[in-house]
């Protein structure tokens, strides 16, 4: 399997005004990777938004499930172009259902108050191993595309909750390393577009630690709901991230992740929440 590269999967096609098609990833084979949708639908946004306002917000709810065999068509509404903020919907659909809405909105930056989370101490990137070469030569039960190169790169901080058995932890917090591998342009829509499709990728992995169940295991049902983040600076999703999660809430068959991104500086650059349906089938 070739690696993905950002780059591409982010180049809409803009077959008509207000609408964009986005091409798909193989993996994972069930469903189309749910931060595919979250980059790709901040870039149909932001082709219609001016350049000097950047990406600020975004809230979106995974309506259904959606086919990574099949394009994705973005039709962009453009619903208010105030002075300083530019707000948007993007509905995203394949053969004419509803698969992904969000709401965006984009802002020119302007000075004010500062302050942030703390950023925690973590081991260097450097010193850590990619994610994909930890059980590239293993035999160990997980779905294969783990042992792969992805568009992007993982490393943990502490071990991530696979292969089983998981060994559960007392406190949730989970600290992953993050980049793209590929130099990506310097275009600040896409390094915002890039870290919203790193943000999806481990961010309920916390839970799974606290209570020490193993995410691929039979009778394991976990489906994103919604997903929203906050874009407080400026960033380079080419270079190493740093991504604190926890899970403060688990009730009702569904789990809320919540993150901050940090720079390497210790800037922190985002914030992001998520809920999604976890069941186990006992």
């Amino acid at each position: 399997m070739d690696v993905p590269r950002l780059s591409d999967l982010l180049d809409l096609a803009e077959p008509s005004p207000n609408r964009f098609l986005g091409r798909t990833q193989p993996v994972p084979r069930h469903r189309l990777f749910g931060g595919l949708l979250l980059a790709q639908s901040i870039a149909a946004a932001g082709r219609t938004v001016p350049a000097d306002r950047p990406v600020h917000s975004m809230h979106a709810l995974f309506v259904r499930a959606a086919d990574p065999a099949e394009a994705v068509e973005y039709t962009v509404d453009r619903i208010r172009d105030g002075g300083a903020t530019s707000a948007r919907r993007v509905i995203a659909s394949q053969g004419g259902v509803e698969v992904f809405t969000a709401l965006l909105s984009f802002q020119r930056t302007r000075d004010g108050l500062r302050h942030q989370a703390e950023f925690p101490p973590a081991t260097a990137p450097e010193d850590l191993r990619p994610l994909h070469e930890r059980f590239a030569d293993s035999d160990v039960p997980i779905p294969d595309w783990w042992r792969k190169p992805r568009a992007i790169e993982l490393r943990h901080v502490d071990d991530p909750p696979y292969p089983p058995p998981v060994q559960r932890r007392d406190a949730s917090r989970h600290l992953v390393w993050m980049r793209a591998p590929e130099k990506l342009p310097d275009d600040p829509l896409l390094h915002a577009c890039a870290l919203a499709y790193a943000s999806d990728m481990t961010l309920l992995e916390p839970v799974f630690l606290l209570h020490g169940v193993d995410r691929h295991a039979k009778g394991v049902q976990l489906a994103s709901l919604d997903h929203a983040m906050w874009f407080h600076s400026d960033l380079r999703a080419d270079e190493w991230l740093l991504y604190d999660q926890d899970c403060p809430a688990a009730a009702g068959g569904r789990v809320l992740g919540r993150g901050s991104v940090f720079d390497r500086s210790g800037r922190q650059v985002a914030t992001v929440t998520q809920e999604a349906l976890l069941r186990l089938e006992r």
